[in-house]
C-alpha cells in the first residue's frame, strides 16, 4: 500500500522538469523520434533508480571482469564524451532530469515506498510531465 507521505517538494520538481523537457522535445524538427527516445529513456531511468543498489552494483562489476570489455567501456565512454560535448543543451536537459528522479527516489525510499512504487510512480510522473509540456507547446504555438 502506498504511503500516505508524499514528497511533495521533489514530486513538484520532479513533474516540472519533465515539463520542461516536453516543451523541449516538442520543438524538434522530429518530435516523434524525439518522444521515442525519451520514454525509453524515462524507463530505463526509472529501471534503474528502482532495482536494488546492490544488483545494480554486481551487473557493473561485469563490465569491468575481461580486457576486451573495459576497452569497449572505455570505448563508449568516450564516444558518449563528445556528445555530450557536442549537444550540451540538451545533456544539461537530461542531467536535471537524472537529479530531479534521483531527489524523488530517495525522498520516497525515505518515506517508506517499496521498489515497486517507487517505480510505478517515477515512471507516470514524468511521462506525464513530459506530455503536459508537449501539449503546453504545441498549444501555445498553435494560439500564437
Amino acid at each position: 500500500m502506498l504511503s500516505f507521505k508524499i514528497p511533495w517538494l521533489s514530486f513538484t520538481l520532479l513533474l516540472l522538469t519533465y515539463i520542461s523537457l516536453g516543451w523541449l522535445l516538442e520543438a524538434f524538427d522530429d518530435p516523434i523520434a524525439a518522444w521515442v527516445v525519451a520514454i525509453a529513456c524515462i524507463v530505463f531511468l526509472s529501471t534503474l533508480l528502482a532495482s536494488p543498489w546492490s544488483q545494480l552494483k554486481n551487473d557493473l562489476g561485469l563490465l569491468f571482469k575481461s580486457d576486451t570489455r573495459a576497452f569497449f567501456v572505455a570505448v563508449v565512454g568516450a564516444f558518449l564524451t563528445v556528445l555530450i560535448i557536442s549537444w550540451f543543451h540538451i545533456f544539461a536537459h537530461g542531467l536535471v532530469a537524472v537529479s530531479s528522479a534521483t531527489l524523488f527516489r530517495l525522498d520516497a525510499q525515505r518515506a517508506g515506498w517499496s521498489e515497486m512504487q517507487i517505480f510505478w510512480i517515477l515512471t507516470a510522473v514524468s511521462i506525464v510531465g513530459l506530455v503536459i509540456g508537449g501539449v503546453a507547446q504545441t498549444w501555445i504555438y498553435w494560439w500564437l
